[in-house]
Parts: structure tokens; sequence; C-alpha cells
């Protein structure tokens, strides 16, 4: 399999959640479906979320009802149209679920493209009626699921608005699939349309005046109000043809799973419409005290903003503590929620260990290899997948170099595309020139309080401020921090240091003005975290040299972590770690009682960048013998906090070359 085998382990464990979730129970001698939340497996690009749906298809294939969408392909479609994307292909034939029939949604699609006489209600009532009588045949109601999906039964294709006809080929593939099966069975869909007048919910309207309104409704569905009406009557509609269709038949006694809708990339507009459709249809029938929960799993995947809005009370999560592999353990609060969330795990650096173990290479050491791609990649799948592919296709090298890792070209893409390309591409999608420059000059930002106000200083973004809240703030401050994320903003500084000259704003440009947006918050390590990302090593040193004496031990300590942890550098020179730290540390011009701690600076900012090669044997004893000597420059002699961190480096350096 190959590295990083699209997190299987943890796909084993979702499934085993889906399938709970699909399990109907006995009940009163026959089999009922349960309460189900919408299943949101969160996760960031690259972790394995659309891995999961088609896992999901190859279990599901020929065994169960199910379809498979993606809303961010389809993002101009309706509601209406999905569910007749959905009810296409839960009306394929299955084993003990035959053919499943969707005539209470029929009748209100096909109410709805009808030309009516809206001027004159009881014309308009009599034409409904007479439709109703014409399209009797199941050849019929396939084709206004076809029709009526639009271009989102090609999953496949794009913007689809709410009156386009389907290709020819998807008319014959429905006419053909209806006949060559169902030959013979007729359905009356007039018998279906007093569901209309009561909706399962025990009203008393008239059903053809309710159709003859949903018709008036969809003349104008751009109307809010309308389109609300009109997706939640076909949801409703659709639901309790679900309903009914698993209890019927000789055979309802033996379908024991519900059908299931798999939906991708949920975050988007129909997306949440869509869902909250649902949920909302679902409440609305438990409030009348219906147990009949409806058989259809819904799970949906998100980058993590789809729940945003949603209240916490409504919602429950599926953790490590109830889901296992092999076993799931259903939670009291799952049957009180409405939605389900599901985050996917990162890699652990144990998993990344397998993936090079898997790997059998013939050279190097396994286990710095994992220490290398893991601090990398931070265990996100997809990357630490591709950054393997790249190690394995590699001629043995004497040490292990992120830089040369980065710099291979990928077979297979778009001319002269680097290992770091491809990162990227994976990570971000789509973006324009214009959005990525703009990302790469907000990623240097240590957190979204300092993104935010260099988009307020108007000449730093091509987008601005409005740009920024829009688009780049989703992206780089997202709710859930991941492994992804944490990669997306290393390479975009990478990027930021590689900008060309003359562009605007320069690296230096940036950081200064990070810098001074630190000194004015007060925010000592910021300043000193962003001139040392600038170079300027010599006034870091003097400044944490003077603060020696003005502060306890502890505090100062934290001070230098602070300011050097993540501190990310423009310039790499190529050398060994080691090498690098002396040239470094013999340009800061400083007194040289002052070197041992220019160098512990210097040394651990080299020392935490996960770009730096595997030669670190040398570079962590330098700050072992550095938090040594600096130690005893402290005030009262030597303090246990720096010969604990000289400790702590001497173990690391036994790791490393």
């Amino acid at each position: 399999m190959a590295a990083g085998s699209d997190r299987v382990y943890g796909l084993k464990r979702v499934i085993e959640l889906v399938r709970e979730l699909m399990t109907r129970e006995e009940r009163g001698g026959s089999l009922r479906s349960r309460h189900a939340p919408v299943l949101v497996v969160e996760g960031f690009r690259g972790t394995g979320k659309t891995a999961l749906l088609s896992a999901l298809v190859d279990l599901l294939d020929q065994r169960v009802p199910h379809a498979r969408l993606d809303l961010e392909t389809n993002r101009h479609a309706s509601v209406p149209q999905v569910l007749s994307a959905i009810a296409f292909d839960l009306s394929r034939r299955y084993p003990r679920y035959n053919a499943l029939h969707f005539p209470r949604f029929i009748v209100g699609q096909l109410v709805m493209r009808l030309e009516l006489d809206l001027t004159d209600h009881s014309h308009a009532c009599r034409q409904v009626v007479d439709a109703l009588k014409r399209h009797r045949g199941l050849d019929i109601i396939r084709e206004v699921l076809v029709e009526t999906a639009g271009n989102v039964l090609l999953d496949v294709g794009g913007g689809a608005g709410v009156t386009i006809n389907p290709p020819t080929r998807l008319l014959g593939l429905g006419f053909e699939w209806v006949t060559g099966r169902t030959r013979g069975r007729r359905l009356v869909l007039g018998a279906f349309q007093n569901w209309y007048g009561h909706r399962d919910l025990g009203l008393r309207n008239d059903p053809i005046d309710v159709l003859v309104d949903l018709n008036r409704w969809a003349t104008d569905y751009q109307d809010e109000d309308n389109r609300q009406r009109i997706d939640a009557l076909l949801w409703a509609a659709f639901l309790a043809d679900l309903r009914a269709e698993f209890g019927r038949g000789r055979r309802a006694d033996e379908r024991s799973l519900n059908c299931v809708a798999l939906l991708d990339n949920a975050d988007t507009e129909l997306g949440r419409r869509f869902l909250n459709q649902l949920v909302r249809a679902r409440r609305q029938r438990a409030a009348g005290d219906q147990d009949d929960a409806d058989p259809l799993t819904v799970v949906a995947t998100s980058r993590g903003a789809l729940l945003d809005d949603i209240p916490a009370a409504e919602q429950a999560e599926a953790g490590a503590d109830s889901v296992r592999a092999g076993q799931v353990t259903r939670r009291p609060e799952w049957s009180r929620a409405w939605w389900l969330r599901y985050r996917l795990p990162d890699l652990t650096e144990d998993e990344v260990g397998r993936a090079v173990t898997d790997l059998a290479l013939p050279w190097g050491d396994n286990q710095r290899l994992t220490r290398i791609v893991y601090g990398l990649t931070v265990g996100h799948p997809a990357s630490t997948r591709l950054v393997l592919d790249v190690v394995a296709r590699s001629s043995p090298k004497r040490w292990i170099a992120p830089e040369a890792i980065l710099a291979q070209p990928v077979p297979g893409t778009r001319s002269q595309a680097t290992t770091e390309d491809q990162l990227l591409d994976c990570l971000l999608a789509d973006v324009s020139g214009a959005t990525l420059r703009d990302l790469m000059t907000c990623a240097a930002a240590r957190d979204r309080g300092q993104a935010l106000s260099l988009a307020g200083q108007g000449d730093l973004l091509v987008s601005g401020q409005s740009g920024y809240e829009q688009i780049l703030d989703p992206i780089l401050w997202p709710v859930q921090r991941s492994a992804g994320l944490t990669l997306l903003h290393r390479l975009l500084v990478r990027s930021l240091a590689r900008r060309e000259p003359g562009v605007t704003p320069t690296w230096s440009d940036v950081h200064a003005r990070l810098r001074d947006l630190c000194h004015a918050a007060g925010d000592e390590a910021g300043v000193l975290h962003h001139r040392l990302a600038d170079g300027e090593l010599g006034p870091v040193t003097l400044h944490l040299h003077q603060r020696l004496g003005e502060i306890d031990s502890t505090a100062w300590f934290g001070l230098l972590e602070s300011a050097t942890t993540g501190a990310p550098r423009r310039h790499r020179s190529g050398e060994a770690p080691i090498d690098e730290v002396r040239i470094l540390a013999g340009l800061a011009e400083v007194d040289q009682q002052l070197i041992p701690i220019a160098r512990l600076v210097a040394a651990l900012q080299i020392a935490g960048d996960p770009f730096t090669d595997s030669r670190r044997r040398d570079l962590h004893l330098q700050i072992a013998d550095d938090y040594s000597d600096v130690s005893r420059l402290c005030p009262g002699g030597p303090h246990a906090v720096f010969l604990e961190a000289s400790r702590k480096h001497r173990r690391e350096a036994e790791w490393w070359d």
C-alpha cells in the first residue's frame, strides 16, 4: 500500500461509525430506522475526506441504495435538483431493496414544471388533475427525475440552473434502465397527490390547492420565501416516500440498513441549505411525536465551517472514546442531537513511522527519516504520502535534506512542478494569483489578530480588508487547527521569502510592520521574533542580554523560547547546520562574552526550522553547551531550567547525524 495509505486505520473507524448510523432495529416485530443525526466528517484538505466517501461507495455498491454528490462542483444547483439526483441513484435496483420509488416527490417536481393558468384558480386545479392523470407510467417518473436533476446527475457537471435540461444520453439511459427492468409495472401518480393535503402531519388542506401553490412559488424560485417553501415541501415528500418504500413489499423485514447519501464538500451555500432543510423536516416530524425516523443516513464532509452556526445543544461529537476499530459505542447524546461531528485525525508520528517502514528503503535510517518527514508535514496525510513517494524515488543520500525533497519534480504533474508546488496545490486548490500573493503576506503573522491588523493597513494587500475577511481569513485561520494548516503557513512563508525583487511588500516590509504591531501591543517576544526573522540577530542578542539581568531565569527562558519558536528564515546557506550557526554568530557584531547568547538564538531558530536537514547532532550538542554557558551568566549562577534544557538537547542529539 502507498505511503500513508490514505489514513486507512482512521477510515476504518469512521466506516464503522457510518454502519452504526445506518443500522435499523427490530421493534414490534418489524425493522424500524432509529434517529440518526447528520454525520459531518471534518478535516483540512488532504486529510482523506474524499477517500472516505470512495471507500463507502465501494462497500455499498450492489448492496445498499446510495448516492454520492459533490456539492462544490454543483454549487449552483438547487435543493430540488439535488434531491432529484439523489432519488435517481437511490431508485436503482438492489437486492432486498428492489427499486425505491418516489411518487410523492415526483408529483411535486412534475407540478412545478407545469404551465398553469394562475389567473384562474379553478382552471389551474383542473390542469393539475389532468396532468397527474396523463403521467402514470413508471418510465415517465424516471424521466421526470432525470429532467429535474439537470446537470447534477453528471456529478459531475457544473452550474445547474433550475430549468436546465439533461443531455439526451442521460435521458436514454434513464428510459433503458426503467423499461428493461420494470416492464409491466405502473404507478398511478394521482393516488399520491393526497399526501400534499395532510403531509403526514394531520393537516386538512386541499391537496390540489397546495400543488397549485407549489407551482406558483416555482414561477419565482429566486424569491427566498418561495425557495424555502419549495425546499421544505419537497424534502418532506422525499422522506415520506422513503419511509413508505422501506415498509413496502415482502422483503421489507430484510432491509436492515438505511439507504445513504454521501455529500462531499458540504461547506457551500447549497450544502448548508440542503442539510438545514433536511434537519428542519426531521424536527417538524419529531415535534408531532412521530417516532418513525426516515431511513436515510447522511454523511457530509466539511473543512470545518459547516457547523459554525449550529447551536452547540444541537450537536454531538463522536470521539476516539466512542469510535474504535471494529466497535462503536453509541452515546446517549447522539439520540438528542441533529448533527454528529467526527474529526478525521492527522497521522501520528508512529503512523508516519509505519509508512516509512513499509517503504523498505535500502538506504538511510528509518527513525531519522520518520522524524524529518513528520517534522515537515506534521502528519498531514496527503502531504506525508506525497513526500514519502518522492523519497522512495530518490537516490541514496548521506543525509536527509527537506530542501532537496521539496525541489524534486513530481512525475505526472504540470510542467516543472516541484514537490513544494504540489503540496501547495493540495492544500490550497484553486486560488487566484492575487489571492496567493496576499496569503503569503498574511501567513507571516503569528496569529489571526496580527493578520487582521495587516489587512487593515490598506497598502499591503491586493484584495484589501474586505478580501481578507471573505477569502483569506477562512483559509488561514479556520476554527479547527490541523497539520495541514500548519504546513500551509510554512509553505506560504517560504514563498514570501522568495518573492521577486521589486514586488511589494517585501519580506522585510512585512516583518517590519509585524514588529511595529507587536511593539504597540507590548508583545516583547513578538518584536524579537520578527526582528530575528528579518536577520537582526545582533540586536536580538543585545536585548536578551539586557533582559537577563532584569527578569528571573524562568521568565527569560520563556522569552527566549517564544522569540525563537517558529521564527522563519529567509536565507539558508546549504552549509551543515552547525556551520551555519557559527557563521551567523560571527556576523552578529556583538562582544565576545555575548557570543554564547547569539549562538544559542541562531541555533534554536535553525533547530526549530522543519526544513533543516538531518545533520543536527552537532547543532543540538552546541545548544546544550550554550545553555550551560548562558546559565552561568545568570545573576545568582546556574539555574535548573537551563540545565534541564541542556540535558534535553544532549538527548535529542542522539537521534541525528
